[in-house]
């Protein structure tokens, strides 16, 4: 049985988180050590690791702007799925974000990710009728 820690990631992890959202995730274009070095200055607190040992098994991103929280990076390695690792991360995460004040928190789910809909239900999350999301990247 595997004894998972939890833990805000270090700046000696982000190589690793790196690797792991490449296999774990869709990827992403804003994923670069220098996004995640920018994001623990602000929030060194909110992306949460989860490690069986010396393996990177789960991780989510929790943001704060002092209006609004928003969940996203939420990924729970294949072999280590239905353990309750990205109920633990999300369950983690919303006690920092209500220690902040946070009163209402979105999650980014991608729309090619069906298996992540069930997911998000069964920690209480809704589908929002009243806000269509749009993103844009900008920068670089």
């Amino acid at each position: 049985m595997s004894n998972i820690q939890y833990r805000a990631c270090a700046i000696d992890d982000i190589d690793t988180v790196l690797k792991f959202w490449d296999s774990a995730t869709h990827g992403g274009s804003i994923n670069t050590r220098e996004a995640i070095l920018t994001f623990l200055d602000l929030h060194p607190d909110l992306l949460l690791l989860a490690w069986d040992g010396d393996r990177l098994v789960g991780s989510v991103i929790g943001a704060w702007d002092g209006w609004r929280a928003s969940f996203a990076r939420l990924a729970v390695h294949d072999g280590y799925r239905r353990r309750g690792i990205g109920r633990e991360l999300v369950e983690r995460a919303e006690r920092l974000l209500i220690a902040k004040g946070a009163r209402r928190v979105y999650a980014n789910v991608l729309n090619d990710s069906p298996e992540a809909f069930d997911f998000w239900r069964s920690v209480g999350f809704t589908p929002n009728d009243v806000i269509e999301p749009y993103a844009k990247n900008i920068g670089r």
